[in-house]
């Protein structure tokens, strides 16, 4: 009996090991860049990826001249 409950260990354990190793390929794999040159970026939170950053700086001489 010791032997078979020995087995079961070992094997929940492999099996354990290789979920661990699957979750952290499909995390790997679905992360996005996170030093992108530019404004904004990526970055990893709890809820997952969020956008982060500043907004464009727009010249005040732009205003005068009736652009955005």
């Amino acid at each position: 009996m010791w032997h078979t409950a020995r087995r079961a260990a070992g094997a929940l354990r492999a099996i354990h090991g290789e979920q661990v190793r699957a979750w952290e390929l499909f995390l790997r794999a679905n992360r996005a860049p996170v030093d992108r040159a530019g404004p904004l970026a990526w970055t990893p939170s709890l809820d997952g990826l969020r956008l982060t950053g500043s907004h464009l700086h727009i010249p005040a001489d732009t205003r005068e001249q009736g652009g955005p």
